[in-house]
């Protein structure tokens, strides 16, 4: 009895603890438009939730472009293992520093497309929706294990010395 009561507690506070997890960024209203289909058929009304992995990082006077490739989120994170979702161009004011903002990090943003832009991807001519934004989110480089100092680890292993 004491064990399914245990039990019992233990997924209550995992439930609980699961349901507290907020995403980085709000939520974008409106009905969602692909990268693809804003740059091909129409600008969304409302603001858009996009994210991707960074391709390009240019800073200019008042504000940072990054080209951004997109890819389908889940929890507002890029999942990089699905069919991209097209390219846009990402307008955010300010300077964001290109060590941090480099080629392969992971970024989700929350903004207003506002126009479409002709460039090139290699030798191709490319339509990049621009979208501007002073919401976004660089997600944890999983290349780079940040150590915690005050965090205990711990194993359990069989080893064989010779």
């Amino acid at each position: 009895m004491a064990s399914a009561f245990r039990w019992l507690a233990a997924l209550l506070l995992i439930a609980t603890l699961g349901g507290c997890a907020t995403p980085p960024l709000a939520p974008a209203p409106g009905p969602e438009v692909t990268p693809r289909t804003a740059a091909t058929e129409a600008l969304p009304e409302t603001k858009q939730l996009w994210g991707g992995v960074i391709v390009r990082t240019e800073n200019r006077p008042e504000y940072t472009r990054l080209e951004v490739v997109s890819y389908p989120l889940r929890n507002q994170e890029p999942q990089t293992g699905r069919m991209t979702n097209g390219r846009f161009l990402l307008e955010v004011p300010g300077f964001l520093d290109p060590v941090d903002y480099r080629t392969g990090r992971r970024i989700t943003a929350r903004g207003i497309v506002e126009r479409t832009e002709a460039g090139r991807i290699g030798a191709v001519d490319y339509v990049f929706p621009v979208m501007v934004s002073s919401e976004v989110h660089l997600w944890p480089d999983p290349l780079v294990r940040e150590r915690d100092p005050g965090r205990v680890r711990f194993g359990i292993g069989v080893g064989i010395g010779l």
